[in-house]
């Protein structure tokens, strides 16, 4: 306590700074380059950072009761600059601010199901600023309809064109499940983001009141677990860079959900892992993907358990579930009940993680893939006692392939995959010393040897 660095109470705002006035007139193309640094401020949260460094010191975020078009007295409402009209505050700028609210609130409510982790992939901390969350969607869009009518620039309809219909629209489509809805939202915003690149606004003159729409000291006297420094807000073309990035990533989502095949999942996932497109990496993307494979017992948004089970055999040994149940229950002899169930569940577990783990981050991923190892030996072992205590097959009969005898390398593969996995993770990670690095590339070779021989 009393510490300027860890008390986030005890440093005040600086003086030296004019005072932020929410109804200041703005010219157009003030209006758009505070627009596109509201942008900057949520890609920056998108990439990593906390609310308070990025979009909560942006102050209209604070100031929307004072913008507030029913609230505005008259003389604003009559002032003789119409080059500067308060509308273009009150009304287009005070709904571009709750459409950024409610976007980060989409995003948060994504986030915080927990397939990423807080403070490890992204930050939750709203330090008690309110993020629209009263707002419906439905409110959002209706206020975000009224400024397009009340504005007559092109460059400022395409911002908030691109914040209507497909931000607000496509993070509640997300939300909800509705990933029919996805391609034309992703092509609106494509368009609409292709425009506003081609007219990026001038920079702000030195007396314009626009750079004050945004204080990196502001969070100092906000309720902060930790204390923070200030940041440097990336490049506007980066942030339109990450943005088509998450739109890109979106649509591929849209694409592989309506792909039933689990493995066609699995190669996506794994050339994600190993060789990440730029910008194609958020924890709200990762988080996407994830829920989309399993969630709350339903795999792709409409299968069972068996989908995987059914999955996993065909890909390996061409047969469906239902002719390995036939077969497995007609030669099972064992004393005890048949283990058919544990083996299902333990396969469905095993293959549905292993997809998801495609879109952990690196370190995450690599401790998940080292405790799956015993999974797929405990389902080898498991498959080695089932095969003592299953009759001999009878041969010239459609029974008369040793289904488990064909299915036991396969786990055995499985597992030799993931060995490599964790080995290739700690390259990817920079684990190895100088002195470790030959003896992981001679293990590396040895697993690759053998699994060699299990597909052969």
């Amino acid at each position: 306590i009393g510490e300027p660095r860890s008390d986030s109470g005890l440093a005040l705002l600086d003086d030296s700074r004019p005072p932020f006035d929410p109804l200041v007139p703005l010219l157009p193309d003030e209006v758009c380059w505070i627009i596109d640094r509201a942008y900057s401020c949520e890609m920056a949260w998108h990439g990593g950072y906390t609310l308070s460094q990025t979009v909560i010191w942006f102050l209209y975020v604070h100031a929307l009761p004072d913008i507030d078009p029913d609230t505005i007295s008259r003389s604003h409402h009559h002032d003789p600059d119409r080059t500067r009209p308060v509308e273009l505050v009150s009304v287009v700028l005070g709904a571009s601010v709750l459409g950024l609210l409610k976007c980060c609130d989409l995003v948060w409510r994504e986030l915080v199901k927990g397939n990423v982790y807080d403070c490890e992939d992204w930050q939750s901390d709203k330090c008690d600023v309110p993020m629209s969350e009263a707002y419906p969607v439905s409110r959002i869009l209706d206020i975000l309809d009224e400024a397009l009518r009340s504005t007559w620039r092109t460059a400022l309809s395409h911002r908030l064109v691109l914040r209507k219909a497909t931000l607000v629209e496509l993070f509640s489509a997300l939300l909800s499940k509705d990933y029919f809805r996805f391609r034309p939202l992703i092509e609106t915003a494509r368009v609409m983001l292709q425009h506003v690149r081609a007219s990026p606004p001038p920079p702000p003159r030195p007396c314009s009141p626009a750079p004050r729409a945004s204080d990196p000291q502001f969070p100092r006297v906000l309720v902060s677990a930790i204390p923070l420094h200030p940041i440097q807000l990336p490049e506007q073309s980066k942030v339109w860079d990450t943005l088509a990035g998450l739109l890109d990533s979106l649509e591929q989502l849209s694409i592989l959900i309506e792909i039933p095949d689990l493995s066609t999942w699995d190669v996506v996932g794994a050339l994600r892992s190993w060789r990440p497109q730029p910008h194609q990496s958020l924890a709200y993307v990762r988080s996407a993907f994830q829920v989309s494979i399993y969630e709350n017992g339903i795999i792709l948004n409409k299968y069972l358990q068996k989908h995987a089970v059914d999955c996993f055999l065909m890909e390996a040994l061409q047969i469906p579930y239902d002719s390995f149940i036939s077969s497995f229950q007609t030669r099972w002899v064992g004393p005890d009940s048949s283990p058919l169930r544990h083996i299902e569940r333990t396969i469905a577990e095993l293959l549905v993680c292993r997809i998801k783990s495609h879109w952990y981050n690196p370190p995450r991923r690599r401790r998940y893939c080292m405790k799956s190892l015993f999974g797929w030996h405990e389902l080898y072992a498991t498959l080695t006692d089932v095969q003592k205590h299953l009759a001999p097959v009878v041969s010239g009969v459609q029974s008369g392939t040793d289904v488990v005898a064909r299915l036991r390398p396969v786990v055995l593969t499985r597992r030799l995959e993931t060995i490599s996995d964790i080995v290739l993770s700690g390259f990817q990670l920079s684990l190895y010393s100088v002195n470790e690095r030959p003896l992981a590339y001679w293990y590396l070779a040895r697993v690759l040897e053998q699994h060699l021989t299990c597909l052969d």
